[in-house]
């Protein structure tokens, strides 16, 4: 009787495509250029990202638009927060200083402001085209494609 090996497969299969923002805009501006150059309609979610960072929970502006003709999500959220730290040295006076320390949500890469997550169901989304878009916004400085399977914190990237 022959014997049968089950392999089984430990890393989990991300399917959707990230682009990193760089440029120093707030999150609202931000969005309205993105809904006016790539003709979207982003809107801010009703509850932030939330990540356990520091001992205290950070928040993450995100913005969201699901496209139901072409069955694309698109999700636009900030890489960076700051996150109010408690000192636990007296210092006379006052009992505990707080300092603010810059949280991010993808580590590895803390030089990107906004990550844009594109989930798709076909080959609807144009990834050279919008990225193309992209780089051709003044206020953007740049904008590039991750590799989502290089990352350390890729398990942060799985919200809806």
């Amino acid at each position: 009787m022959g014997m049968y090996k089950i392999l089984l497969e430990d890393s989990i299969g991300y399917d959707f495509t990230l682009i990193a923002i760089h440029g120093s805009l707030e999150p609202y501006y931000l969005a309205y250029l993105l809904n006016k150059n790539l003709e979207v309609r982003l809107s801010r979610t009703r509850e932030d990202l939330l990540l356990t960072q520091y001992d205290s929970t950070t928040r993450y502006p995100c913005f969201e638009f699901n496209d139901k003709q072409q069955y694309i999500d698109y999700y636009v959220f900030s890489n960076k927060s700051k996150v109010a730290i408690n000192s636990e040295v007296s210092t006379g006076l006052f009992e505990a200083q707080q300092s603010l320390k810059t949280a991010y949500f993808i580590p590895e890469l803390q030089q990107v402001d906004y990550f844009i997550k594109v989930i798709e169901d076909g080959n609807a989304f144009a990834k050279a085209k919008t990225l193309k878009t992209l780089n051709q916004i003044p206020q953007i400085v740049t904008a590039y494609d991750v590799d989502v399977n290089a990352l350390k914190n890729k398990e942060h990237l799985i919200f809806e």
